[in-house]
């Protein structure tokens, strides 16, 4: 550490030369030069002495104190570089880069640490002067690393490389190489200082790290899962490509801006949830299965959590069980499937061990024995007590030969079920061995045959009722053969309506007989067949044996008979009816013809209608019409005119109170009369006329006003109405 500067010694130095020099020339003085004496020059001096020497002497002070803060100040620079020449010697000792000092004259090494004598295998000696041109050619970097310390001696400006070399053991070496300059470009950079630090572990941990990480990044990228590391609240930092390819965006729209959680459908837990800062490193991983919102469709994934120690993130993987559910799926539906095959054909399996004696049933031997798999334990002791006494010795029998003998075993035998019921069985099984020809399972299934059996016997009476019906059946029946049309066999109701025998017919084909009067009909016949498998109700016509044509509804379907593909038509005769139809078509026509004709009688009619009631609006006299309950029907338009009111408050009207109500009393009491109407002034007469009695009994009445006052003014002369007399006149 550097003392401050001393400026009070430099003062006591000025002040300790001033009084030297006041005392020197006093002595001068009094010696040398014969003036006063010392001590009166001490004790008395001279005024203009006194000044002189304060003068000369303050000159010689500060002179010797100027010539002391210079001689400190040199004191103080060498204290200074050898400190500094002792610490740079002890940078130089202590680091462990290989330093060195170089001369920029001829590039031979001035000075240099422990680390570079050892890097270079040299001596102290030998390094001091030592071309450093000639050290790095031994490393095949003299041009690298001289033209560095070229650069850097003619810019003045420190240079950093780094430089890859093969050491003599042949390992690689990886150094950080700086070259600074001592000086500057004014005074001329003499010298440099050259700076190799060995940064091999730095770098191979480096290119371990970026191994591990690339491998990191390819198992983060290329493993086959949707993984994203995701941050404490949900935002998702970083995706692989598989997380992008399940949502269907882009990275650059998922890390940083959307939560996982918007893509969850559904979840079978709670275990979507992140990890808290509680969880361990050795917490195992949880698991979880969750409905994830893809880019096609909603896939089902099995998410895993493992948190990242020493972050507060943690990674998420997705793998898509879809196709593992879906397996699982299909796998249960087989088993079902499985199941209801075993139901619907009344197949069962069973395995029996023949080294622990212990049976094992599927659910449909439990339905075939009609046992109740909670209650009942199978043994192969209660399957021989089940079969029917009568086969309980066969059944032995036939298992033993395929146990001991290797026999197959295949046999149809009964059951007797607790309610008493028999039941047959077709029992197929195999037997397996050990190496050393041990039977160890026999394995076998059950099938219930009963319906077959039955349906057997069934078939065997359902033929002997179709023979019957064959034969008796009025239709005609045919059978011939598919491939190639051929009768195999007819009944009687064929021969009688084609007039063939059956000799004449088996064996033939119809258009060898030539029965088709239409060959367009019976490749309609054929067509609809190969679509639909049946013909139904198609009207054809054949030829008989005669040459008459009749018309036959025909209708047709492929069997199975005596082992072959064949087609069973049956035909009926229709030619009477069709007849009888075209008959009544040409009556229906007839009375079409005569409905149109009175139809347009009744348009006739009805026109005139109309026509006679627009007459009738024209007459100022008033019509009313009454039915034979003496509701009005009909009016003109005279009546709605007299009276005010609406066409629909008239009709319906009783027709005697209506007339009534309008002052007309007294003249329906007076038909034919000519009577004063007081209300209007007017002068009416009633007539009524009753029309006779229709077919069913009904009545019908027209009543007539006449509206006389104009008439009985020319009779009466002009006069008021007033001075008419009230009597009645009888109208002319």
């Amino acid at each position: 550490m550097i003392k401050p500067f001393n400026w009070k010694r430099h003062i006591g130095v000025a002040l300790g030369f001033m009084a030297t020099f006041w005392l020197g020339d006093a002595l001068l003085d009094a010696t040398i030069m014969g003036r006063e004496p010392f001590l009166q020059q001490l004790h008395d001096p001279n005024s203009y002495e006194i000044w002189m020497r304060t003068f000369y002497a303050s000159l010689l002070g500060a002179f010797f104190a100027s010539l002391s803060v210079v001689c400190e100040r040199g004191r103080r620079v060498e204290t200074a570089l050898r400190h500094s020449d002792d610490l740079s010697q002890i940078f130089l000792d202590s680091s462990h880069d290989a330093i060195c000092v170089l001369s920029t004259a001829d590039y031979t090494v001035v000075n240099c640490n422990s680390v570079f004598l050892a890097n270079y295998a040299l001596t102290e000696e030998r390094a001091k002067g030592c071309s450093f041109s000639d050290l790095v050619a031994r490393q095949g970097l003299a041009d690298q690393i001289m033209s560095l310390i070229s650069d850097c001696t003619c810019s003045g400006t420190a240079l950093n490389s780094e430089i890859c070399y093969r050491a003599g053991g042949g390992e690689i070496r990886y150094e950080d190489i700086s070259v600074h300059p001592i000086g500057d470009l004014e005074q001329g950079v003499r010298r440099v200082l050259f700076v190799a630090r060995d940064i091999t572990v730095r770098r191979l941990s480096q290119q371990r790290l970026e191994e591990s990480e690339a491998r990191y990044r390819a198992i983060f990228e290329d493993t086959g899962t949707a993984m994203a590391i995701i941050l404490p609240d949900g935002t998702l930092q970083m995706v692989n490509r598989g997380f992008a390819a399940l949502t269907g965006l882009s990275r650059q729209e998922l890390e940083g801006k959307r939560l996982w959680t918007e893509f969850i459908g559904s979840c079978d837990s709670d275990g979507v949830a992140i990890p808290g800062d509680d969880a361990l490193s050795g917490t195992p991983r949880r698991s979880f299965e969750v409905q994830l919102s893809g880019r096609d469709a909603i896939r089902t994934m099995a998410g895993n959590w493992a948190a990242i120690e020493g972050t507060d993130r943690s990674v998420l993987s997705l793998v898509d069980i879809s196709a593992h559910k879906e397996a699982e799926e299909a796998l249960r539906e087989s088993r079902a499937i499985l199941a209801v095959a075993q139901r619907i054909a009344r197949l069962g399996n069973w395995d029996w061990d023949l080294g622990s004696d212990t049976l094992t049933w599927s659910d449909e031997m439990y339905r075939i024995y009609d046992a109740d798999p909670a209650c009942f334990v199978p043994t192969h002791e209660l399957v021989l007590q089940a079969v029917h006494p009568q086969d309980r010795e066969q059944v032995v029998r036939a298992v033993n030969d395929a146990i001991y003998n290797r026999s197959a075993y295949h046999m149809d035998y009964r059951i007797v079920l607790p309610n008493g019921s028999t039941r047959t069985l077709s029992a197929r099984a195999e037997v397996t061995y050990d190496a050393q020809g041990k039977p160890l399972h026999m394995l076998g299934t059950a099938q219930d045959i009963t319906w077959r059996i039955e349906a057997e016997d069934a078939l065997r009476n359902s033929e002997e009722k179709f023979s019957k019906a064959f034969h008796a059946s009025p239709d005609s029946i045919v059978i011939t053969r598919a491939e190639d049309g051929t009768y195999i066999d007819v009944n009687e109701a064929f021969q009688e309506i084609t007039g063939y025998s059956r000799e004449e017919v088996i064996g033939r084909t119809s258009t060898e007989l030539m029965l088709w009067a239409d060959p367009d009909a019976r490749m309609v016949m054929l067509k609809l067949l190969n679509e639909h498998g049946h013909v139904r109700n198609l009207d054809v016509r054949f030829r008989v044996k005669s040459g008459e044509i009749r018309e036959l509804l025909w209708s047709a379907d492929v069997i199975e008979y005596q082992g072959e593909a064949c087609l069973i038509a049956i035909s009926r005769d229709v030619t009477d009816q069709r007849q009888m139809e075209r008959e009544l078509l040409e009556s229906d026509a007839r009375l079409y013809m005569k409905h149109e004709e009175l139809k347009n009688v009744f348009h006739q009619m009805e026109g005139i209608r109309r026509e006679w009631e627009e007459i009738m609006d024209c007459i100022s006299d008033l019509f009313i019409l009454a039915d034979q309950f003496g509701k009005i029907r009909r009016f003109n338009r005279a009546v709605e005119t007299f009276t005010g009111m609406a066409h629909r408050d008239i009709v319906g009207r009783d027709c005697v109170a209506f007339l009534e109500q309008h002052g007309l009393k007294e003249h329906l009491e007076s038909p034919g009369v000519e009577l004063l109407h007081k209300p209007t002034g007017k002068w009416f007469v009633v007539k009524r006329h009753a029309f006779p009695p229709e077919v069913d009994g009904s009545a019908r009445e027209v009543v007539i006003i006449n509206d006389t006052t104009t008439i009985g003014r020319r009779q009466r002369g002009a006069q008021p109405v007033e001075a008419v007399p009230a009597q009645g006149q009888t109208a002319g």
